[in-house]
């Protein structure tokens, strides 16, 4: 009797979508190009100049670009302003979000098939834009960034998930740092590895995990975590799961160039403090390669 009763439903609700009929604008997948409801377009980031770090000391010297690519159901065609807002979260003061720039179609590249923007960002500006006087910044305070884009539906800072949900390329953030030179003196940092196998391969010539100071009179210094096999020469503690080391940048060191070699394993942890003991950079399991950025305003 059961399954006699979930027949006759079955057949029951078969004939009433047969009745009921469907679109094409009904049925799924949604093709991209059937899409014509909410025209919502959205800005990929293709693209990047600079850090996007705000230099308490001269701010004004703080500038950096993006580059975005416009997609909607024209192509991005149909875009006709870009407004970039900005807000800030210090540890002293915050400011409510403010315009920062408007970009009208008359700037868009379009060459391509889909129209191109690059936004140019300039630290001084940042701060006019929020009526906020340079003495407010400490280190470690965070500038908060929006882009909204205007068609003939509306201004979007959101995406539907039918655009593959770009909406991240349209926030992003920057941190205030003091950019100045190095101190010189006797830098710690210590190193941990928690499978505790040491930082593998350690190359000794700037590849391989591990991580490399360059000193603008040429001068290379690379640290790790030693391993079973670690390459002649290469400046390591003889730990597999945590250690301490350090390095002197000598007086007169104009920059210093921090790169963290990579963490394949997503193992390695490290702090690095500065001759004053205090911390200026840190990186957690799992971090990414490239630049550390120290924060010489902990100096």
């Amino acid at each position: 009797m059961k399954n006699r009763i979930l027949k006759t439903i079955f057949m029951s609700v078969i004939i009433s979508v047969s009745f009921t009929g469907c679109s094409d604008d009904d049925k799924l997948p949604v093709d991209f190009d059937d899409l014509n409801v909410t025209g919502q377009p959205f800005a990929s980031e293709i693209g990047s100049d600079g850090s996007t770090n705000i230099n308490k000391l001269d701010p004004a010297s703080s500038i950096f670009s993006k580059d975005y690519r416009l997609f909607s159901l024209d192509n991005g065609n149909d875009v006709t302003s870009i407004d970039v807002f900005v807000s800030f979260n210090g540890s002293t003061t915050t400011a409510a979000e403010a315009l920062l720039y408007t970009l009208g179609s008359s700037s868009f590249n379009t060459s391509g098939t889909n129209p191109e923007i690059q936004v140019v960002y300039n630290g001084a500006e940042i701060l006019a834009a929020l009526n906020l006087p340079q003495t407010a910044l400490e280190g470690g305070d965070v500038f908060s960034y929006r882009l909204a884009l205007t068609n003939a539906q509306g201004t979007w800072s959101d995406v539907s998930s039918n655009f593959d949900n770009q909406s991240a390329d349209h926030t992003f953030g920057s941190s205030v740092v003091c950019i100045a030179p190095p101190p010189a003196g006797i830098w710690t940092i210590d190193m941990a590895d928690s499978y505790g196998d040491g930082w593998q391969p350690l190359t000794g010539d700037g590849g391989g995990a591990g991580i490399t100071i360059t000193l603008d009179s040429g001068e290379i210094i690379e640290l790790g975590l030693c391993t079973p096999y670690e390459a002649p020469g290469y400046d390591c503690v003889d730990q597999s799961s945590a250690g301490s080391d350090t390095f002197e940048i000598p007086v007169g060191t104009l920059s210093a160039d921090f790169v963290f070699n990579g963490d394949f394993w997503g193992e390695m942890s490290f702090q690095i403090y500065a001759p004053s003991g205090n911390l200026v950079a840190s990186g957690a399991s799992g971090a990414s390669a490239g630049p550390i950025a120290l924060n010489l305003c902990n100096e």
